[in-house]
């Protein structure tokens, strides 16, 4: 018998034996295995992204806030991955810029019934540690982003910003306040759902249509001529001021001026007084000190005179009682003769007749 003889006899016997069922069960095992292996995943978390795990059996989930490759059993398990960066949903009315191809501005109904649109910039993320709360209230892929960045959002604005009047929306503070009260209410809402506004954008001017926009920048001239007119006015009244103040110093300055030379002129005058009042005073002094010494020479000047003429008189009174007998009398006769003695006496009638006339008497030294 040669060796494939053997061979067939062998499998012969073991077929006959129940060897079918081994095989099969073999192959089961093989499969089973297989599909095990088949069964594993792999799943790769990066620094900007946070993993929920979900087991499909209990239901109970999993967050994976560390990066790295994970594996894990496919048929039992499995991975949602989520971008945990802050992310910008744009909807604008340029086709070409915003997260649609489709105008996707914002339509708001103002409080005085006229429509306005604006354009909106969100940004927003997920709050890591609540991943599998995304997952669980929004589901898988990008449902949450659709649902509350873009949806509730875009209700939330157009609630809030239809508080404002058509003309309000030019002033980009009210905007701001009421775009803030709104971005607190959202928050307050969807936190708990594990997602949160970081910032609302309104990146551009609010527009209208056509006509309405017309008249609105009709409006905003005229308002801007206004504004012109009155900050020249408000200008002339600071111009005024500041001429007013100008003058008023000007003016000070000059009283102040006059005022020191008023002070000089006085001061110039109280010295002057004082210097004619010494003056006087000291000539008051020479003329009273030279009328003393003029007095006192006087008086004795007068009564040395007086001395005199008393001298005198007393002589005279001695001659004249010398005078007074015979001998007086003849030294009178004496000084007669002595006059009397170069007289020379001539004399012419003025008529030649008895009668008594007038006749000169010329006398010669």
């Amino acid at each position: 018998m040669n060796n494939n003889s053997k061979s067939e006899n062998v499998i012969t016997t073991f077929t006959r034996h129940g060897g079918g069922t081994v095989i099969l069960i073999v192959l089961a095992i093989f499969l089973l295995f297989l599909a095990t292996i088949l069964s594993f995943k792999f799943g790769k978390i990066t620094g900007e992204e946070v993993g929920v795990m979900l087991n499909k059996i209990t239901g109970k989930t999993e967050v994976i806030t560390e990066s790295g490759v994970k594996i894990y059993n496919g048929i039992t398990h499995e991975l949602y991955i989520l971008d945990k960066t802050v992310q910008t949903l744009d909807m604008t009315e340029d086709v070409s810029q915003g997260d649609r191809k489709e105008k996707d501005d914002l339509k708001i109904k103002t409080i005085d019934g006229s429509d306005v649109y604006v354009d909106l910039k969100i940004q927003y993320q997920i709050i890591p540690d609540m991943a599998d709360v995304v997952i669980k209230s929004s589901g898988p892929g990008n449902n949450y982003k659709i649902k509350w960045a873009r949806d509730y959002v875009r209700s939330m604005c157009r609630n809030s910003l239809g508080e404002l009047t058509t003309e309000e929306f030019y002033d980009a503070s009210k905007r701001d306040l009421l775009k803030s009260k709104a971005m607190k209410k959202i928050n307050e809402h969807i936190e708990k759902f594990g997602i949160i506004i970081t910032d609302i954008i309104i990146p551009s001017k609010p527009h209208f249509y056509k006509e309405y926009e017309d008249l609105i920048k009709q409006k905003k001239l005229a308002d801007q001529a206004v504004l012109e007119e009155e900050s020249k006015a408000l200008a002339a009244k600071e111009l005024q001021k500041t001429l007013v103040v100008k003058e008023t110093n000007l003016k000070n300055v000059a009283i102040e001026q006059f005022k020191g030379m008023v002070e000089r002129k006085l001061i110039d005058a109280t010295a002057a007084g004082e210097k004619a009042r010494q003056a006087a005073d000291a000539y008051y002094d020479k003329i009273t000190i030279d009328a003393s010494a003029t007095y006192y020479k006087k008086q004795k000047d007068s009564e040395a005179v007086l001395a005199k003429k008393k001298a005198e008189a007393t002589g005279i009174e001695a001659l004249k009682k010398a005078l007074e007998g015979e001998g007086g009398r003849n030294m009178v006769k004496m000084e007669y003769a002595k006059k009397l003695k170069d007289i020379i006496i001539t004399g012419q009638p003025y008529r030649k007749s008895a009668d008594i006339g007038k006749f000169e008497i010329n006398q010669i030294k």
